[in-house]
């Protein structure tokens, strides 16, 4: 990898000549543009601007930067995103930051330019372009009609990142030198014209941030956590290890457990509940965490994480860098929502959001790192969302693996959850959302979906899809875009609420995206999820009528129809015959998407207080981002818990996945919330017997004794010393043995077995010869002894031969 491909800065620098005056900027040839006003500037003089433009390319208004002592050749570098047939090319500078320019020149999608330009008649027209990241492209051209075969796409490694304006980026590195003498900065992200850097020095890592148009930075050191544990009384350092849910124990929602183990109180994830006035875990059961660990950005594992760094500001925050990325956008919404809310206080204010969103740090996924000295933590490629990670966490003698959400099947924008990938583990804390269900084939549901959405539209209807903003709408946008059945055809795709921005995220960030996504971006020329024509982002409210004018499918949060712009389609569409409402995934019991999905035709449902007739088709695909049965058993196979936890899940569900064949081989918990499960201790319903089965070995190995008089059968003597089974069998002092084709099956010869042989040779018609006699019971409904114990010998009138 080359030097350049390593550190590429991308900026916006535009030098505009000309006279300021009421708001208004005339340059030396006529041309006049509006001010956005942040800066009192008047007079004449050469200006550094940044400008906004509309999609063909003109600039709407421009943001005067500073006054500069001569001109200067104005250019800009950034990552080309979209490119249109008209000429017109995006060009992404920062998150906040986009630029339309006019081109010639054929330039590739997602590759990194810098772009000289002039302005000429209202639009940035670019005069000379040169490729950044890739060496074959380095060569610069002048800006001319070309026919070349498009560059092979490469995945861009930055380790100074977008900026907003060149002028604030090269003002504030050399305040933050000053303030941390020889720090390396690296790192550099930008979002709503917030600054931010990480950056290194003598061992010691900070996060630093700052503000366009401030010289005001917020230096935050990451402790290196020197804490010993703490031991409670009659706690073994190595041995100990307890897990107490704080939340999504016997439901979904809160999703936040506290972990004991070495002496260190660890917590992993922080949600929040989606309704109900109860919407924090119960933090309440804290003492002062080492520790916490984020699995990944949906609200209800990220979403309380303000309000738990309010209350342990010291406590390290870690998570994936993925996961960190789309929290800003996750965690920005769990403001609005919480202020929106008229009936309850925020849970948290801006200000929590940013210092968290400041503290947080990052772990790559698949690197063991020791947070705490002597614990061992790994993050591990969940496959549910971009970012998310099972948690794997070790200290002595003792190791947990938390799963969070997760899918080992691959899906269009993640890499399912390898199998090999998972260590063994004392304990593993599992959700079980689906229960004991088994998905059916998602590429088939895909194309079910597909065919349902073509046949809404040939009669002229609108399709709306409610869909989880991070995850299932992008999935369900791709599958669309790259579906044979759908792509030639005019049908335009509507993205709206939450979706947009999460979305706008994923267009930004290919490089957490599997490289299809790359390459179907470098094919198509044009973004992947988002580009004005097939797939079109509803800004603004007032736009939402338009999107269902003529035949379209909408794609909009939330997925359960319980807030959110879907609500608002919903209530349009809900009364159109030739309209159709999909549901694409899991939906809460008591939310409006469950009900309307056993609902019929004609049937009313009430939404935000309004009765509204059912004349929509609905209908239900599963495109879920969870794991079925099998899944969860592949896992639990692959890790060999002595102990299984099952949470995230409604107790139906849980029960149900517990009755399979796990509960044969597995301590299985399915805790209420505040239940503390310790290693080692069995749950007091498993009966004594059960936990002798659980705690022994099934198979032991015999050696086979050669004598002149025959054969002696050898036990190890581990097992005689310490397998209750073993004083049970030989207090009996006679086995039986029977061949089933080669193996030798050995068995214990019980009273209970040696009466029943008796019986069957009597000449009676005793139970022991009773087609309902069961072992020990009798299984007659009609008999007085139904379902008792009854004697082998004994006689019943209802009698009927075992044939």
């Amino acid at each position: 990898m080359t030097e350049l491909q390593q550190k590429i800065t991308t900026e916006i620098f535009w030098c505009l000549e000309g006279k300021i005056k009421n708001e208004h900027l005339t340059t030396t040839d006529g041309q006049t543009i509006k001010i956005r006003k942040e800066k009192d500037y008047e007079g004449s003089g050469i200006w550094l601007c940044v400008p906004a433009t509309n999609s063909t390319g003109e600039v709407a208004s421009i943001s005067v930067v500073s006054k500069l002592d001569s001109h200067q050749k104005s250019y800009c570098i950034g990552r080309i995103t979209q490119v249109t047939k008209r000429g017109a090319i995006l060009v992404k500078v920062s998150n906040s930051c986009k630029i339309t320019f006019i081109s010639t020149t054929i330039l590739n999608v997602n590759g990194v330019y810098r772009i000289e330009f002039e302005f000429v008649s209202g639009q940035l027209h670019a005069t000379a372009v040169t490729r950044l990241d890739s060496v074959i492209s380095s060569k610069k051209t002048e800006a001319s009609p070309i026919s070349t075969a498009p560059t092979e796409q490469k995945k861009i490694v930055t380790s100074t990142k977008l900026t907003i304006e060149h002028s604030w980026k090269e003002k504030l590195e050399p305040l933050i030198l000053e303030q941390i003498p020889g720090v390396q900065l690296s790192n550099f992200n930008t979002f709503k014209n917030i600054l931010e850097w990480e950056g290194e020095v003598n061992n010691k890592k900070y996060r630093i941030q700052g503000n366009v148009g401030s010289t005001e930075l917020a230096i935050h050191e990451f402790a290196v956590t020197n804490r010993e544990p703490i031991m409670e009384p009659g706690d073994s350092e190595v041995d100990v290890l307890r897990v107490t849910p704080l939340g999504a124990a016997r439901s979904i929602g809160a999703s936040c457990f506290r972990v004991e183990i070495g002496g260190y109180e660890i917590v992993l994830d922080a949600g929040t509940r989606p309704k109900g006035n109860n919407p924090l875990p119960a933090f309440e059961l804290l003492k002062n965490p080492n520790l916490i660990l984020i699995t990944h950005a949906h609200s209800d594992h990220i979403g309380a994480l303000p309000v738990l760094h309010r209350m342990f500001k010291a406590t390290p925050m870690i998570c994936t860098p993925g996961t960190r990325l789309i929290a800003q956008v996750m965690l920005e919404n769990c403001l609005k929502v919480n202020l929106a809310n008229e009936d309850f206080e925020p849970l948290f204010e801006e200000q929590d959001l940013q210092q968290t969103l400041l503290h947080l740090e990052t772990q790559a996924i698949g690197v063991e790192f020791q947070p705490l000295p002597g614990l061992t933590v790994k993050f591990i490629n969940a496959g549910h969302i971009v970012g998310a990670a099972c948690i794997y966490l070790k200290y002595g003698n003792r190791s947990l693996l938390y799963t969070g959400d997760y899918n080992v099947a691959n899906s269009r924008t993640t890499v399912g959850l390898k199998l090999s990938d998972l260590p063994t583990a004392d304990i593993l804390l599992t959700e079980a959302t689906y229960g004991a269900a088994v998905h059916p084939n998602r590429k088939q549901q895909e194309t079910e979906l597909i065919q349902a959405v073509l046949n809404v539209i040939a009669k002229g209807g609108n399709v709306l899809i409610p869909a989880f903003a991070l995850g299932r709408a992008q999935e369900i946008i791709i599958a669309l875009k790259t579906s044979a059945l759908f792509s030639n055809k005019d049908i335009p795709i509507y993205v709206d609420g939450l979706v947009r921005k999460v979305t706008d995220v994923f267009n930004d960030n290919l490089e957490l995206l599997p490289e299809t996504i790359s390459n179907l971006a470098s094919i198509s020329r044009i973004p992947p999820f988002c580009d004005g024509k097939k797939v079109i982002f509803i800004t603004d409210s007032r736009e939402r009528p338009f999107a269902m004018a003529k035949p379209s499918v909408i794609i909009a949060s939330s997925g359960m129809l319980s807030g959110g712009a879907s609500v608002y389609y919903a209530k349009v569409l809900l009364e159109r015959k030739n309209a159709a409402i999909f549901i694409s995934g899991y939906t809460d019991e008591e939310s409006p998407g469950r009900l309307l999905q056993n609902m019929q035709p004609g049937e009313i449902v009430t939404i935000d207080g309004q009765d509204y007739t059912v004349r929509a088709d609905i209908r239900k695909f599963n495109l879920s981002a969870h794991t079925d049965r099998i899944g969860i058993g592949q896992v639990i196979a692959k890790v060999q818990p002595r102990h299984l936890i099952l949470i995230h899940g409604s107790p139906d569900n849980l029960h149900d996945l517990a009755k399979t064949d796990l509960q044969k081989n597995y301590i299985i918990h399915i805790p209420h919330c505040g239940e503390v499960i310790e290693y080692g201790v069995f749950p007091d319903f498993v009966s004594q017997k059960k936990q002798v089965e659980l705690e022994n070995p099934k198979e032991i190995e015999l050696e086979i004794v050669a004598e002149r008089d025959g054969a002696w059968i050898r036990v190890p003597q581990e097992v005689v010393d310490t397998d209750p089974r073993w004083e049970w069998l030989s207090q009996m002092g006679i086995v039986r043995a029977k061949w089933h084709q080669s193996t030798l099956i050995i068995k214990a010869i019980t009273p209970q077995h040696i009466a029943k042989q008796s019986a069957m040779v009597s000449p009676v018609n005793c139970c022991a010869k009773c087609q309902f006699f069961d072992e020990r019971l009798c299984s007659m409904p009609e008999s007085i002894f139904y379902n008792r114990q009854v004697d082998p010998q004994g006689v019943c009138p209802e009698f009927i031969k075992n044939e």
